[in-house]
């Protein structure tokens, strides 16, 4: 035999809310309660998860066409950092890639730039500067080749700043350069304002890309 129980609120004995639905809404527990998953059980979720802290994937985008930059708009009122990872970003030409901030809704083309990267080689390090203060843009990483297999991939940790001090983006790329040889580079992105940054465009020196994704994860 089965039964359906129809009720609006499910209480303890001594009148505390356990489940309660309203208008299509359903709430487990009150203010202070704990609520506890046992050992064993699996929480799936096929909807939308929201007013959890942490990180949250955004989503992965594939290159198209051959687009002569990567532009990512942020939302700046529900997250506070962003990670980035991009993943067999390829040119059509050997290139340096280049980079800059949107501030305010524009892409900022002042020299607000400064690039503090170290490259390294398997055998050595390369005691060039790429870069430096006051730039136009920033230099993310140099000679990067552009023939099949010769593509860039970079983990990049974006802070995008509240106005009170300078937006900073922490990279770690590899990639091959135009000889064949791999190549690390990392160091420290700053965009010298006192601005909040809330988008992100890569583009090459010369060429355009042809193929690659991106990862963009939100972290609240």
């Amino acid at each position: 035999m089965t039964a359906i129980l129809k009720v609006d609120t499910i209480q303890d004995t001594s009148g505390n809310n356990i489940i309660n639905e309203s208008s299509d809404t359903i709430t487990i527990g009150a203010s202070g309660d704990t609520i506890s998953i046992p050992s064993g059980c699996t929480i799936t979720n096929s909807g939308t998860a929201s007013g959890f802290g942490g990180i949250v994937n955004l989503g992965t985008t594939t290159v198209t066409g051959t687009p002569s930059e990567i532009d990512i708009d942020f939302d700046t009122s529900t997250y506070k950092q962003f990670r980035i990872f991009y993943e067999g970003i390829q040119a059509t030409a050997d290139f340096n890639m280049y980079a800059r901030a949107k501030v305010s809704g524009s892409i900022i083309t002042a020299s607000n730039y400064n690039s503090a990267t170290v490259k390294k080689y398997a055998t050595g390090f390369d005691t060039n500067t790429y870069g430096g203060n006051n730039q136009s843009y920033w230099y993310v990483s140099n000679n990067i080749g552009g023939d099949t297999n010769e593509n860039w991939g970079a983990d990049m940790l974006i802070n995008i700043g509240t106005g009170v001090g300078m937006p900073q983006i922490t990279i770690n790329c590899a990639y091959k350069d135009a000889a064949g040889a791999y190549i690390a580079n990392w160091g420290t992105l700053t965009y010298q304002n006192f601005s909040v940054i809330n988008g992100f465009r890569i583009f090459p020196s010369t060429g355009n890309f042809d193929t690659g994704k991106y990862t963009v994860w939100g972290i609240k």
